[in-house]
This record gives structure tokens, sequence and C-alpha cells, in this order.
């Protein structure tokens, strides 16, 4: 190879491109402003694997047929020829691919939108060890993505899948959901990247256009700016909650809180039982999840259970456990209510209703106000999807309207009734 393939790629993806080669994951999930070069990244490393590999071929997959050849055919092809592969491979049109003619390991190009093509996919060498999609977010949902995945992943051990896309502002965007998933799973890579990894480094791919653009629009619309160019999910204006982060807590720092609150929301099915665990830090006004438990068709012993092992843990490592009497605040309903005192009776829990009558909306705007919310997304997935997706309803006309939905929200609810005391009181 003429070039240095690290020379290709920004520094933000060269610890990316060692994971690909040495096979660290599965799913490499890439997402994105406009120009932080995920998409040229990634053609550099299918070819990369193509040659590494022998058995390995690779299925690039858009939405729609009519998008291949301008854009992901050309960059894979622009990848060939600046690693100075170019007279090592032939390209055909019809049917789109390139072959890697010292072996005949093939790079083709499909689209969703035609099924019997895509699944028809077969290779005299190898199998299909790489598949990219790209424009992720124009795909009909993660289910679709998984059907195409069983059609083309068979015929060996090793596989990379590829994953890019600019995020869609709306919080409810199935891909956005997605990521959160995504970020919890230990086969994938997850990595953001933007112009401004681009500009650090090589500012000449970009240009000076480009990049002027980019700034006036930052100065111009931050919010469009930090969706259409960083790649965040800005929402649409209608988020709940502006003030919630992701943070992963270490053990010393759940064990460490000087205050604690506990709060339940009591379901059966299909609405689930909920338990969360928080750290209130009232002179800043922050508020930490760091501990969330989920159930369907549990009997209050079960859940009681459930509940006094979440409150039976070690001060410090080394320690001894034993059951901390900490307060547990719980939805006022009937079910609850004997829930309660089945707690209460044969567990010794410390229960109570929280004084949540006409304190729904009240609530809601005190967390909203807060300084911070910040979760821990591994230790509590469901609340900070709940969360992070949280919006105001739509009148008829679209617009955003003064009231929020039910719905999805058993976590929110749980924290809700953890806090109702403080928000009674004004802290």
């Amino acid at each position: 190879m003429a070039t240095d393939a690290s020379e290709l790629v920004i520094p933000a993806f060269h610890d990316v491109l060692g994971d690909v080669m040495c096979h660290g994951h599965t799913h490499y999930w890439l997402h994105g402003g406009r120009g932080s070069t995920k998409s040229s990244f990634v053609s550099v490393a299918i070819v990369l694997l193509v040659l590494a590999r022998p058995d390995a071929n690779a299925v690039v997959v858009r939405r729609f047929s009519n998008t291949l050849r301008d854009s992901v055919f050309e960059q894979v092809q622009w990848a060939i020829g600046a690693l100075g592969l170019t007279r090592w491979f032939r390209a055909r049109v019809s049917p789109m691919e390139l072959t890697y003619l010292p072996t005949g390991q093939r790079i083709v190009f499909r689209g969703a939108d035609d099924p019997l093509k895509l699944k028809g996919t077969k290779f005299g060498r190898g199998y299909a060890a790489v598949v990219w999609f790209e424009e992720l977010d124009q795909f009909d949902g993660i289910d679709a993505v998984r059907s195409i995945l069983n059609s083309l992943r068979r015929g060996g051990d090793d596989f990379w899948i590829f994953y890019t896309y600019n995020p869609p502002r709306t919080l409810w965007s199935w891909v956005n959901r997605e990521e959160l998933e995504r970020e919890r799973r230990a086969d994938t890579l997850v990595r953001r990247s933007s112009y401004l990894d681009v500009v650090g480094s090589h500012p000449e791919w970009l240009g000076a256009p480009f990049v002027e653009e980019a700034e006036w629009l930052r100065e111009s619309d931050e919010r469009a700016w930090r969706s259409e160019y960083l790649g965040e999910v800005t929402g649409t204006g209608g988020s709940v909650f502006g003030n919630v982060v992701g943070r992963r807590l270490t053990d010393a720092q759940c064990r460490g809180f000087a205050r604690t609150r506990t709060g339940v929301d009591w379901g059966w099915f299909p609405d689930p039982w909920r338990f969360v665990r928080c750290g209130w830090v009232p002179g800043e006004r922050r508020l930490f999840l760091f501990e969330e438990l989920t159930a369907n068709r549990k009997t209050p012993a079960e859940t009681g259970a459930m509940a006094a092992d979440a409150l039976t843990y070690a001060d410090a490592p080394g320690e001894e456990p034993y059951r901390h009497d900490e307060l547990i605040w719980c939805d006022d309903t009937p079910d609850g209510k004997q829930s309660m005192a089945v707690w209460r009776r044969d567990l010794g829990l410390r229960v109570r209703p929280a004084r949540k009558s006409n304190m729904r909306r009240l609530s809601y705007e005190w967390l909203a106000g807060l300084r911070e919310i910040a979760i821990d997304p591994v230790r509590c997935p469901l609340a900070y999807e709940e969360f992070r997706l949280k919006e105001f309803e739509r009148g008829r006309d679209g617009e955003w309207v003064d009231e929020i939905p039910d719905g999805n929200d058993h976590s929110i609810d749980a924290v809700r009734y953890a806090m109702m005391d403080d928000v009674l009181r004004g802290a």
C-alpha cells in the first residue's frame, strides 16, 4: 500500500481502527454530524479487512438502491485509491460491486428496497464477514436491520457490522432509542464524531467554505448547529427534561451520598413494578440516579425481597453488608397500600405513601428545574431512556402544547415519589 492507513482517518478514529483490525467488537455504531468523516473511516476499514482476511467479503447497504452509486460506491473506490490499491480491484456497476483480483473477494452494494437481490447475495469464496449500513436512520427500524443481518450473517464465525448516520433531532426516533441500548452492549463500540474532530487535525479535508458555513450556523442558530454539525440529539424543542445527563457512577460514589431517596411505582402486567434509588445533593440542586429494579407479575413478597436486597449493602469495601433503614416512598394506590402492608409486616421495610394528590405537574416542573439530573445509563437504563425521551404533547397543528402525556414513565414516576417530600417542602 502506498499510503499508511492511519493517515487517511482522523486521530479520533485511530483507536477504533485498531479495535476493528483486532476484532475487539462485532458492532461499530458511528454517529455524528456533517463532515465528521465517519463514512470515510468505514470505507478504509472495509478495504483493510478484505485485505487482511482472505475469507472476508463485504456488503454495503443503503435504504434505497438509487442512492448507492454516488455515495458509498464512490466512497469505497476513494478508499481503494487512497490506499494505492486501484490496480488490484475491478469495479462493475451492474451488478454494483468491487472485486479484489488476487483472491476474488468482493465488496457488493445493495439497496434494502430490493430484498430479492439483497437476500440472494452469494459469494464463491468466503462469506459476508463485513456489513455496512449507511444512513441507518433511513431504514424502517431495527427489526428491518436485523432481518437483513439474519440473511447475510451465515457461513463464518467473525463478523464486523458498521452503522453510520446523522442522528435525527427527534428524541423518539428509533435510531436514537437504539443508540441508548447500544451504549450498554458489550459487543458494540459506540463513537460520536463531528467536524471539530477533523478541524483539529486535518482542516484541509473539509475546506474553508465548509467551516465558515458551520460557524455561521453556530452563531445564528446554535440548536441547529449542534444537531447538524455536532450530531447531537437536540430534540425538537419539546423535551420535558433539558437537564438530564448520562454519567457513569462508581460503587464508591453510589455509597457516598449523604442523602439518598428511594421510590416505587407499583405495577403487575403489562405495566411493570419499578424501584429506583437516588442520591440527592440539595445545596447543588443535583439529583443522581444510580439504582433501578423492574419486574412483572411479582407478588408483594417477591418485590419486597428485591427491595430488601437492594438496601442490603456494605458501607465500604471489605465490611459486612447490612440492611439500611432507608425510607421508601411509594405510589399510593389501593393495591399499593396492600403491598406496603406486606412489606412492613413481613419484611420490616420502612415504607410510606407519597403525597401525590394533584402533584404530577408540580413534581415534573420541580425535577425539570433542577440544575442537573445525572443518570447512570448502565445502572439505570430504563430511567435514562424515559427521562431523555419525555416530550410535551403536540396539538393537531403539530405545535407543542403545555401538557405532559402519560406512558413510558414508570421510572420517572418512581423518582417523583422518591422526591415528593422534597417537592412539597420546596427543597
